[in-house]
């Protein structure tokens, strides 16, 4: 049984220049029409008990304050008594309203979409908050009791340097904060900078601002225990590690993704067709070769790496023979072995895609 929940939130004030996910802006009416199908899907699920339950998107925090709570309530009383509630917010949007309704209703963990410091480069990207904004609204949580924050940021943006990323870094390095989440700015199907022919960052520089990243982050005392994501004081996302360590999750609302008894399904996309019709799931089907893969390339993602004894007896496979190969070119300087966990050095995670490659290639 899942003890994860994702719900994707599809609606925006503005759509960002880079984002090809499922978003929408939508009036009020489409809203409540949306909420009513969610209480339906969550109705649909087995579920009994979470413990983590994560609001994505989109823009969450866009909705009101009756909204929110509207969509919350059927599901704040799965949560267990340890649970993390994570909701993403765009600073543009965050209130003291807004965050005395997350505290009452339990929310306890904010990641805030900040993607860069510097207004230059967020007007670039189609961003409407400022970077005053974005220190003001976590400086105003912090107020209201949320002290597990998150910061996202972005490098590999348009124009963006080296030492932009550097000021970005020693800029949320001075707020305290004990996660951070940072990407390279993919260039998206359908996204407006794909519309535009905008291309991704030069690869050099690109490898040149991750190298940075790494760096600095353990330079101040944060764990790199995820590709994308750095942490002090074991302040990791723990509904993220469902992902990662091989476990299941519901998806729940227009494009959510989720993971049930072992299969995936991805909903619909159409939003007007989510509100008529409900979640319509596309299930993905996989072979127990291309889910035990699924399974590595997730848990190779992490400072954690895999547990081969459980993939083993979970996947029925024998994993020293079928990827002696790969074991073979990249055990030492980019993979590690240790009480049949395996798990990639710091070298193994700059190279991460070319590794996965070579697993994907022994299947």
């Amino acid at each position: 049984m899942a003890k994860s929940c994702y719900v994707h939130i599809p609606f925006c004030g503005s759509i960002c220049y880079y984002c090809g996910f499922c978003k929408s802006v939508s009036s009020n009416a489409v809203k409540e029409k949306w909420i009513d199908q969610i209480h339906k899907e969550i109705q649909s699920k087995p579920i009994s008990s979470l413990d983590t339950l994560y609001f994505g998107g989109g823009t969450p925090n866009i909705l009101s304050k009756e909204m929110f709570r509207t969509l919350s309530l059927p599901l704040m009383e799965f949560l267990d008594s340890d649970y993390e509630w994570t909701v993403e917010c765009n600073p543009e949007f965050i209130t003291e309203n807004q965050l005395q309704e997350f505290q009452q209703l339990g929310v306890n963990r904010l990641s805030i979409g900040v993607q860069t410091f510097q207004d230059s480069l967020l007007q670039k990207i189609g961003r409407h908050h400022s970077s005053k904004q974005a220190m003001d609204s976590i400086n105003l949580s912090r107020e209201f009791g949320f002290h597990n924050l998150s910061i996202d940021l972005m490098y590999g943006l348009p124009g963006q340097s080296l030492d932009d990323v550097i000021r970005d870094l020693e800029t949320f390095f001075s707020l305290g904060i004990d996660h951070l989440s940072i990407y390279s700015l993919q260039i998206e199907e359908n996204s407006i900078f794909e519309k535009k022919g905008i291309c991704s960052c030069d690869d050099e520089l690109e490898a040149d601002m991750f190298e940075q990243i790494v760096k600095m982050c353990k330079k101040h005392g944060f764990e790199h225990y995820e590709i994308s994501s750095f942490a002090r004081n074991q302040q990791y996302s723990k509904h993220n590690l469902s992902y990662w360590t091989d476990q299941d999750y519901y998806g729940i609302g227009c494009g959510a993704v989720g993971r049930e008894n072992g299969i995936l399904y991805e909903n619909t996309k159409d939003l007007v067709s989510y509100c008529d019709r409900g979640p319509m799931p596309s299930f993905i089907s996989e072979t127990i070769q291309e889910r035990a893969f699924d399974s590595i390339m997730m848990a190779l993602r992490t400072q954690f790496g895999l547990d081969v004894t459980a993939w083993q007896k979970r996947y029925g496979l024998d994993f020293f023979m079928q990827y002696k190969n790969v074991l073979k070119k990249y055990l030492g300087t980019y993979l590690c072995l240790e009480k049949n966990h395996l798990f990639p050095t710091e070298q193994g995670m700059e190279i991460l895609n070319t590794i996965l490659v070579d697993f994907l290639s022994e299947n």
